[in-house]
């Protein structure tokens, strides 16, 4: 028979056994924490290195602009407020729409302006006719703002001074295009163009509310020419052509109906 092998005081297994209950062991470790509740640091994702703690530097002031922190952080001195945009000028507050006809009748506009510039004065009303969309006054302020620039008619001695009442050198008036086609007969206006008549620069509605195509969406140019180009006939001067291409359309020059080459312009003087 073969030997037995000595007794001890507990049991004896082998060594694979030993390993194998080892393995097992191990696994039911690992499956406990797997499963228990997974907590993240601030600031860091799952798996992701635990950030460094900060240090106890002050906060850092923010950048001029930037605006403070809502809840009693630092603030930087808020950017000041863009200022409020600058109201039209008087040539160009009298935007309104265009039309076929009004009312047919002028009204005086009210009130006075001048006298300026420096030569004898000229006197001139304004009228307006009834029915026109718009403020009549925006029209009346645009046209003395235009005469009594250093660039237009004041440049060639002349002075303006706007009255509602009294004897006048000539009026300027704002009509639709039918009452314009009447007041400008026999000149034909054809519902377009403006025209100089028995003692008045009588302007098209339509074109002091679009202008003309070829000055290329420029209406405050187009506008003053339109205002110097009727008072000038009314100051005796007639019609001239362009110098040449590429220069200064004359003031004088039929603009409205096209540039020859000339750029377009509504001042005497640049």
């Amino acid at each position: 028979m073969p030997e037995r092998a000595p007794q001890s005081g507990g049991r004896r297994y082998r060594p694979e056994v030993l390993v194998g209950l080892a393995v097992v062991a191990l696994g039911c470790a690992l499956l406990v924490a797997d499963n228990l509740p997974w907590v993240p640091e601030p600031g860091a994702g799952r798996g992701a290195a635990a950030p460094a703690t900060p240090s106890a530097t002050p906060s850092a002031t923010p950048s001029p602009g930037t605006g403070g922190d809502a809840r009693g952080g630092p603030s930087a001195s808020p950017s000041p407020s863009p200022s409020p945009s600058a109201s039209p000028s008087p040539i160009m507050r009298s935007v309104v729409e265009e039309v076929d006809s009004a009312d047919g009748e002028l009204e005086a506009i009210g009130g006075g302006a001048g006298p300026v510039g420096d030569g004898p004065v000229v006197r001139y009303t304004v009228e307006v006719e009834k029915g026109l969309p718009g403020e009549p006054e925006d029209f009346a302020d645009a046209v003395h703002a235009i005469l009594g620039d250093e660039r237009g008619w004041t440049s060639r001695g002349h002075s303006f001074e706007r009255v509602d009442e009294g004897p006048v050198d000539f009026r300027v008036a704002l009509a639709s295009p039918d009452t314009v086609d009447a007041m400008c007969a026999p000149l034909r206006t054809n519902g377009y163009t403006s025209c100089k008549a028995n003692g008045r620069a009588i302007i098209n509605q339509n074109r002091w509310v679009s202008g003309v195509e070829h000055f290329d969406g420029d209406l405050e140019t187009y506008r003053i020419y339109v205002i110097n180009h009727e008072v000038g006939h009314a100051l005796g001067h007639g019609h001239v052509g362009c110098p040449g291409r590429g220069e200064r359309a004359p003031v004088m020059m039929q603009q409205t109906l096209r540039l020859d080459g000339c750029e377009p312009n509504g001042w005497l003087e640049p």
